[in-house]
């Protein structure tokens, strides 16, 4: 699941964002286990070229015993689609024993290549552009992934190339158009051990090698050569009033758009619909904090707007959780979630004015 939001701030704030995006996958609980269906999908798979822009949402993964993986796949897609999106991302997690560990594993709520290919080809069928995200669990890591570094990264870098190129070679398989290689390692983006890695993946991967930065450090050079880079974007507006317009928030995410190559795919956007947090748009926890929700209806629509003046490549959503119940709104135990919600609708007007053949508002 997803955890810190951190950037360049104090320590000590980044601190309370432990855990930021980690239920993420489970808003609004996901449905009780019944009869497992995990089966091979029978129609051809059909790859879907990059959309430009990329119009996505964020599908976070935790497996569970039972789970009704076609069931599921097939209502996420559903209501990614209705939103108008044209990209789907689809993450899930890998595990380690702690910090100090040199190995990474699949755990038991990691999705095996077989069950990630019937999500990805359900979305390749509905004509969603696919791309596939490792994402180091946090809790099994003890640590923020941003603060961290492999002790031995020799020794860890093998490991991660073995976990992840059985996954490349079923991207590969069914068409899936885009495999991120990383996210979030800021301590270590520029390893010299990610051009190994690279070459083993380009080997048995014929598409796009994505690196997923974090926000607020620099992007350029992370994840080897050649590598497509994209941000997970949370940038902190302190200045900004809890009434702040659409337009100063636009103005704010401009600025922080500028900093960006351009054509920058933005691969996370969340915001907790909560009081205080433009300031602190990475904290998606708040401790049972009034729900307001024009705060994610602003921020949603003044990142929208900002991507299209500064010519961003795309954006995407954090996050659906696959399995979660589609039809209840965000409550206060979790402030970030937008499905069901006035956040939802801000996302489909976002997608629905940049539909090819659409006057970006």
């Amino acid at each position: 699941m997803r955890a810190f939001r951190v950037g360049l701030v104090a320590s000590a704030l980044l601190a309370s964002t432990v855990g930021a995006c980690l239920a993420a996958a489970h808003l609004g609980g996901p449905p009780p286990p019944s009869l497992i269906t995990y089966r091979t999908p029978t129609r051809p798979f059909q790859a879907v070229a990059a959309p430009v822009p990329q119009l996505g949402i964020d599908i976070d993964w935790y497996t569970f015993p039972g789970q009704e993986i076609t069931n599921a796949a097939k209502a996420d897609v559903a209501y990614v689609r209705s939103l108008h999106a044209n990209a789907v991302s689809i993450s899930f997690p890998f595990f380690m024993h702690g910090r100090y560990s040199s190995r990474v594993y699949a755990g038991s709520a990691t999705p095996s290549p077989k069950e990630l290919a019937i999500v990805a080809s359900t979305a390749e069928r509905a004509g969603l552009y696919v791309s596939l995200r490792p994402l180091l669990d946090e809790k099994s890591l003890g640590i923020s992934r941003v603060f961290w570094k492999p002790l031995h990264p020799g020794a860890w870098f093998a490991s991660y190339q073995e976990f992840l190129l059985r996954y490349a070679e079923m991207a590969q398989r069914t068409g899936v158009r885009e495999l991120i290689n990383g996210t979030e390692f800021v301590q270590f983006g520029k390893s010299p051990y990610w051009r190994s890695l690279d070459r083993a993946l380009r080997h048995v991967f014929k598409g796009t090698l994505a690196y997923a930065n974090n926000w607020g450090h620099p992007v350029g050079g992370n994840g080897g050569p050649g590598v497509q880079e994209t941000v997970d974007a949370y940038p902190p507006m302190p200045q900004m009033p809890a009434d702040a317009s659409v337009a100063r928030l636009a103005a704010g995410w401009a600025a922080f758009d500028r900093r960006l190559p351009r054509g920058t795919v933005e691969t996370e956007v969340d915001i907790a619909a909560v009081p205080g947090a433009f300031a602190r748009p990475y904290q998606l926890y708040w401790n049972g904090a009034r729900l307001v929700p024009s705060v994610q209806v602003r921020w949603f629509t003044a990142a929208c707007r900002a991507m299209v003046s500064t010519h961003m490549g795309g954006i995407y959503f954090w996050a659906v959780g696959l399995g979660q119940a589609l039809n209840i709104p965000p409550r206060r135990s979790d402030p970030a979630s937008w499905v069901s919600g006035p956040g939802a609708r801000a996302i489909s007007a976002c997608f629905t004015r940049l539909r090819p053949g659409r006057q970006a508002a």
